[in-house]
């Protein structure tokens, strides 16, 4: 689910802002094609990993990480579209606004990883991992949360 932004509002200078705020989005998560091979570990396991305890399955409950880290910093996010619609039609200075949100979301996302504390672990699990953090094993997750700023073309800027 691809979050969206609606403008209600009205006026001169906002067709100017609707144009361009369709002509940069950003992406923040594990990221297709972005992924890094590591051991014997296949890189798209950590992306079913986190899926898994995004939404839960099986046996794993929902740890909702991307959701809450997303609906914790709302008013940081419209904030922050409120700048990239500020900078109008230049599209580098919009450019560097998408790049800025997008790193305070991935870090979000990453504090969220690390400070999600329920449903905790199951006792066996925590005694396999010697940790109870129930979204940290080795950090690999965490540290797969990434951003990218892209075009109306879908191409990476």
């Amino acid at each position: 689910m691809r979050p969206t932004v609606r403008i209600e509002q009205s006026g001169d200078g906002m067709h100017k802002v609707r144009k361009h705020l369709h002509d940069v989005s950003v992406e923040v998560g594990i990221l297709r094609g972005k992924y890094k091979s590591e051991g014997d570990e296949p890189a798209r396991y950590v992306a079913q990993v986190a899926a898994q305890n995004e939404y839960g399955h099986g046996r794993i409950p929902s740890r909702p990480f991307m959701r809450n880290a997303m609906r914790k910093n709302k008013k940081d996010i419209r904030e922050g579209l409120e700048r990239v619609a500020r900078a109008e039609t230049h599209a580098k200075s919009a450019k560097g606004q998408m790049m800025r949100l997008g790193m305070r979301a991935q870090n979000w996302v990453r504090r969220e990883i690390t400070d999600l504390r329920t449903p905790p672990n199951s006792p066996m699990t925590i005694a396999r991992k010697r940790s109870s953090n129930p979204l940290i094993d080795t950090g690999r997750m965490r540290q797969e949360i990434q951003f990218r700023v892209f075009n109306k073309t879908g191409q990476t800027i």
